[in-house]
């Protein structure tokens, strides 16, 4: 037999008791849609260039990146309210800059600094918020 959905008052319940593993399984699944983003900026790089080999590649392991991420958000879903794990979405940004970074030699700006330490804040007033 199908167990009932969850009542609003129950999802908020739920958020403040988030276990570490899923807390860690959260922000996993972020970190690999964050990967997503580096290997389209590969695959684009590539294309730019008419390097047809790399091109196919990096857009096969973004293909395959995003099907896992598919599965892994889902089962995150399954373990928290949508409301938390879609509010930590927002990290990506991070992940995005710090790539960027280290990856295509973007720099960091104070306009980008205080932007990610606004994104971060508003992450945590709403994750913080699930009690």
């Amino acid at each position: 037999m199908k167990s009932p959905t969850p009542t609003a008052a129950a999802e908020k319940t739920a958020a403040a008791h988030v276990s570490g593993p899923d807390f860690l399984l959260l922000h996993g699944t972020l970190l690999l849609y964050a990967v997503v983003s580096v290997f389209g900026k590969l695959a684009g790089n590539s294309m730019a260039i008419n390097d047809l080999q790399p091109t196919l590649l990096f857009m096969g392991l973004e293909f395959l990146a995003l099907a896992v991420y598919a599965v892994l958000w889902q089962q995150t879903l399954r373990r928290m309210p949508l409301s938390f794990a879609y509010s930590n979405k927002a990290v990506c940004t991070l992940w995005s800059c710090l790539f960027g970074l280290l990856f295509f030699g973007e720099t960091l700006t104070w306009g980008k600094a205080v932007g990610l330490a606004v994104v971060l804040a508003g992450v945590w007033l709403v994750v913080s918020d699930h009690e």
